[in-house]
């Protein structure tokens, strides 16, 4: 290359022939500002992906944080609001006030009648109550009554732990007690070793006739079921957690990352993850092995739980340390009303997915569009060395390809007239009608299908302005002025133009709807004319009238009917009717798993789909308007929408018919213990008239009740 530039660049050699010398310098400083150009724009690119990814990523995590704390509190609530009823009931505080008037040592309670009627009262509700088990607690923090004897006489347990929380049930308020540690240690399937248990409660004041408090109801409830499971269901994400944690920065639900934990020796096998791990920055990603320098007690708490706990709501999508030491994106709150922390987050890893992937795109386009500019600079350098040869030859080749070029030219032009015939019979035999407007704006030729479908002789349209003729009047009978028309336009204007929504107007004065399209003839760069290529679409029009009406009819159907309809491609909402949105809470355009109560349902329901094709009258829970829970009834069918294949889905809601099966339910027990109530006061009457007529008897008289 170097014998081949200095040859080309001779001093001796005229710059005429070979070119300037300053060319190849100039092409280098042009690759060079070109290389940096792409390179700056690749850098502005990157970024702008990552602040929107980043962006995209801290509204999911705030909309998810905040619907998983809408969630809880409609959980927290109805479960406040169900216990508060139970305290309400007149047996239980008859029950509780005889168990209080007990002296409160174990072995009294314990050989009480009342506390075995408080264990059946709780049985029988188990329905209603749960069967998590129940303490009633009296003024000085004692256990009266409980499902379990060692419980008895004892100091319950939330006085120990969650003073606050138990004093304020005492003054009148039913509350819930976060995730605490249990007086009950649970066996575990594994091994059978004895395992620490955690509980959580609900509580609410028990009042007399007076409306004094006498005692409180506390209902026990497993941390690790519903209360986790809820808060679990909010995440995004493959790496997506969400989690409750304590004023201290103690986990109150499950972890998904037991595998991690157990890995790291933040777990052990035989337990939980609840009131066990600790919110705390260990320093470094201890999934990939980092051993902290520290003791777990004297790490930090991670910026999350430290920002949480001091009661500030915040979003970090430039990335911190989570309990497991991974980088995390999140976004968290502290619920005053609930007394606990609620954090959801991701690893930066996953939510920057879509960015690592698009910078390795880049960084490859970038790449090859250097290598390029380089190879294009060296060819160019190899060209322009060559060129003045090439210019020379070409001289002297220039007048034999004048020759060679006068008879491509006597040769064309009997081509061209072979084309002019060609193209005269084909106007001539085609099925639309076709005709021209010269540049004074007059018809200069027109095919035969044309004047059949207008109904005039060809010496009726030449050399006429064909607007007034046949283009004057709109189908609605309103004049059409030249000046909009389209046709006029691709003469004056240069613009094509396509339309199938006018009328035509033959000789006899009737018209008929066309499709016509408009093109301009340019010749030299200016408008010599236009062609107009119409046709008779007075069939197409008749049939689209009647699907339409027939689309109206049945749009009507769907709007109206009580079935909820949807159509899903590739989980994604395409179709949905008013019902569909109000029993699936799906709008077009959104994600379909996302309104399953239960995604087993739909993974179930996708499986029998693939082998039979339908899958009819299946119960199943979805999310309303709302986040209402909806039972359904749900017929789904395999189908083609839009050329893709999806599930057309059928649903029918049962939330009626269930809440009224359940409200019957709850009339029968209540119809059934008022029997037996009126049962137990008849035969107390039957006992008391016996006695009167013993005493009666005794003293010489006649009895005074007759007993049948």
């Amino acid at each position: 290359m170097a014998q081949l530039l200095s040859k080309g660049f001779r001093k001796d050699r005229p710059s005429s022939e070979y070119g300037s010398i300053q060319k190849p310098t100039i092409l280098i400083i042009l690759c060079g500002c070109f290389i940096a150009l792409v390179v700056v724009l690749a850098w502005f690119a990157l970024d702008r992906v990552n602040e929107k990814i980043q962006a995209d990523v801290g509204e999911s995590l705030q909309i998810v944080l905040h619907t998983t704390q809408e969630s809880l509190n409609l959980w927290v609530e109805s479960n406040k609001f169900h216990l508060s009823q139970l305290a309400e009931d007149l047996r239980l505080i008859s029950l509780t006030e005889r168990q209080l008037s007990i002296p409160p040592n174990k072995n009294a309670l314990l050989k009480s009648d009342t506390l075995k009627e408080l264990r059946d009262f709780f049985q029988s509700r188990k329905n209603q109550f749960g069967q998590a088990g129940f303490f009633i607690i009296s003024p000085d923090f004692i256990n009266i009554a409980s499902m379990h004897d060692g419980n008895i006489g004892a100091k319950n347990l939330i006085a120990s732990q969650a003073l606050d929380r138990l004093n304020r049930a005492f003054q009148g308020e039913t509350v819930m007690v976060p995730p605490i540690w249990s007086d009950i240690h649970l066996i575990t399937a594994v091994d059978g070793k004895n395992q620490k248990a955690t509980s959580m409660f609900f509580a609410a004041p028990i009042k007399n006739k007076q409306g004094k408090i006498v005692a409180v109801l506390a209902e026990q409830v497993d941390p690790s079921k519903d209360f986790s499971r809820l808060v679990q269901l909010g995440r995004i994400g493959k790496s997506g957690e969400t989690y409750a944690f304590g004023r201290y920065g103690k986990l109150l639900t499950e972890s998904r990352f037991r595998a991690d934990l157990l890995n790291a020796g933040l777990l052990k096998e035989d337990e939980k993850s609840i009131l066990v791990v600790s919110l705390r920055d260990p320093g470094g990603d201890m999934t990939k092995g980092f051993t902290p320098s520290v003791p777990r007690y004297q790490q930090p708490l991670t910026l999350m739980a430290r920002e949480a706990t001091q009661g500030n709501a915040g979003l970090n999508v430039t990335g911190y340390r989570d309990y497991r030491g991974v980088l995390v994106y999140g976004a968290w709150l502290w619920d005053d009303n609930l007394g606990i922390g609620l954090t959801t987050e991701i690893d930066e890893a996953n939510a920057l997915g879509p960015y690592y992937t698009t910078r390795t795109v880049i960084l490859t386009v970038l790449g090859i569009t250097v290598l390029l500019a380089l190879g294009s600079l060296v060819f160019a350098v190899f060209i322009d060395v060559r060129a003045n040869r090439v210019l020379q030859k070409s001289h002297d080749e220039l007048e034999h390809r004048v020759e060679e070029r006068t008879a491509e030219l006597k040769e064309n032009q009997e081509r061209l007239e072979q084309a002019e015939e060609r193209s005269r019979l084909l106007l001539e035999s085609a099925e639309e009608g076709i005709f021209g407007v010269a540049e004074n704006g007059l018809v200069n030729f027109i095919n035969p299908a044309g004047l059949d479908l207008l109904g005039f002789e060809a010496d009726e349209l030449i050399g006429q302005k064909i607007h007034p003729l046949i283009h004057h009047t709109r189908h609605d009978g309103s004049p059409y002025p030249i000046e909009q028309c389209p046709m006029h336009h691709s003469l004056t204007q240069g613009v094509s133009g396509r339309r199938d929504d006018e009328v035509l107007w033959r000789k006899d004065g009737t018209s008929f709807p066309v499709e016509y399209t408009s093109v301009p003839i340019r010749k030299n760069g200016s408008i010599a004319g236009t062609v107009i290529v119409f046709r008779d679409i007075s069939e197409r029009k008749k049939i689209e009238t009647a699907l339409l009406a027939e689309r109206e009819q049945l749009q009507k159907i769907l709007d109206n009917s009580p079935a909820g309809v949807g159509i899903s491609t590739d989980n994604v909402v395409r179709f949905a009717n008013p019902r569909f949105i109000e029993l699936f809470d799906r709008q077009v355009g959104q994600t379909a798993h996302e309104a399953y109560v239960n995604p087993e349902d739909r993974k179930q329901m996708l499986a029998e789909l693939q082998s039979s094709g339908i899958v009819r009258d299946v119960e199943l829970q979805t999310y309303g308007l709302g986040g209402e829970i909806c039972d359904t009834l749900a017929t789904f069918i395999r189908t083609e929408y839009e050329g893709r294949t999806g599930v057309l889905s059928w649903m029918v809601d049962l939330s009626g018919p269930k809440k009224a099966e359940r409200a019957l339910k709850e009339r029968l027990d209540e119809l059934a213990r008022f029997r037996r109530l009126a049962i137990g006061r008849e035969q107390k009457m039957i006992e008391l008239k016996k006695e009167i007529n013993d005493l009666f008897r005794a003293n010489g008289a006649a009895e005074k009740y007759k007993i049948h």
